[in-house]
């Protein structure tokens, strides 16, 4: 297996600005990668788990590590430490005294990497800008894979690589037949996303954060409904949305879930950030596939269903990108639409998704669904051969356009 193609990712642009950074997020976002081959730095260095360290330019321990980042620092140098967080709070405030001379670059994936650098009573508050890094974003994803694949597979692949950890093990199949061989085979991996996100002190209540991942997975989405079913498990002392709020803020803050509002609610919807893992949680919620062996012929239509769920969200993705707005969700049981786009509360774009062939009658629906909105109408399908004055239709090669454009 082997990177199908080399993916630019904007927030190489990010790094290369001036100053010191620190470059956090959720495990396998590409963070390692984007260091190490699409930023180049003078040196990098790896803390491993067991407190070791690991560097291809340098000799360093942890008895002389504080001196010679220091040195090198000092010599204007770029310094990259990796999963710097194992590192005692001692050693960080030595590599300090160096600020602001050459460029130093502190990257972690536990929610303790936030809390140590920016919280009030830090030491090293003031030091480091915070860069996020996420999954790959649209226009980035997109660029990349076009160049290789036909427009219909580049978006479908585009929805699921933007996870990068996935792109090496794609080997030219059927989008289906990928994820299936992923959610089953590499449960462990999708379960370990969760990682060192949480201090040793947390890891306590960890059964909390991995029952809401499931129970969100498997397409519980109120707050209020969600700690109802955690109290009903002996998860949580009592039955309040109050009680699992910061459980929710965190997990948002490390890019595991992302809350979206229902438009015209105050209302959110919590979905899981990463689509794999919202396949992996429903499929198992549905057929127990951590347990059992479910063939791909059974899981085949809710697969293909969540497929169609993810497209449908990454294309909103796409046009909240495009008109630099807010993703909201509509929920009615009378009409239908997929994604609004939000900007100051107003709808500047309204949308649906087919990822199939669109047909008259699916426009005309669309069309009496979206009447009341004075706002762009967008409607996305796999085959589409039709033209509207009202209604803008996008094919996959439109989106890619579009996408290429902005």
């Amino acid at each position: 297996m082997g990177y199908i193609i080399n993916i630019i990712r904007e927030e190489t642009r990010d790094l290369k600005q001036k100053g010191w950074i620190l470059l956090y997020g959720r495990r396998k976002t590409g963070k390692t990668y984007l260091l190490r081959n699409l930023y180049h730095p003078d040196v990098y260095i790896l803390v491993k788990r067991d407190g070791s360290i690991w560097s291809e330019d340098i000799t360093v321990d942890m008895t002389t590590i504080s001196d010679k980042i220091r040195n090198l620092l000092d010599q204007n140098k770029i310094v990259v430490i990796d999963e710097f967080q194992r590192l005692s709070e001692s050693i960080l405030e030595e590599i300090v005294l160096s600020h602001p001379r050459g460029k130093l670059i502190l990257s972690g994936s536990s929610l303790r990497v936030v809390h140590k650098i920016f919280s009030p009573s830090s030491t090293l508050l003031g030091f480091f800008s915070p860069l996020k890094l996420s999954l790959i974003p649209p226009r980035d994803i997109i660029t990349s894979l076009s160049k290789k694949f036909n427009p219909e597979l580049t978006i479908e692949l585009s929805t699921f690589l933007r996870d990068p950890w996935l792109i090496p093990f794609y080997s030219n199949e059927k989008i289906e037949r990928f994820l299936y061989r992923i959610t089953t085979n590499l449960q462990a991996t999708i379960i370990s996303l969760i990682g060192e996100i949480f201090t040793e002190e947390e890891r306590e209540i960890t059964n909390v954060y991995e029952a809401l991942l499931s129970l969100i997975g498997s397409g519980v989405f109120k707050n209020k409904e969600l700690a109802s079913i955690l109290y009903s498990r002996n998860v949580i002392s009592e039955p309040s949305s109050s009680h699992i709020n910061q459980y929710i803020k965190n997990m948002e803050e490390m890019d595991l879930i992302e809350g979206c509002r229902l438009y015209g609610s105050k209302m959110r919807f919590n979905r899981l950030k990463s689509p794999i893992m919202n396949i992996y949680y429903y499929l198992d919620d549905r057929y127990n596939i951590s347990e059992r062996y479910a063939g791909f012929n059974e899981v085949k239509p809710t697969l293909n269903k969540l497929i169609n769920l993810e497209i449908q969200n990454f294309c909103a993705d796409i046009f909240a990108e495009f008109y630099n707005g807010r993703k909201e969700y509509f929920l009615s049981p009378d009409k239908e639409i997929d994604f609004i786009i939000t900007k100051r509360n107003k709808p500047v774009c309204v949308g649906e998704v087919k990822w199939g062939e669109v047909k008259e009658n699916d426009v005309k629906k669309f069309e009496k669904n979206v009447r009341e909105f004075n706002c762009d109408k967008v409607l996305v399908g796999k085959n589409i051969d039709l033209e509207h004055p009202e209604i803008t239709l996008y094919d996959p090669g439109d989106i890619i356009e579009l996408v290429k454009k902005h």
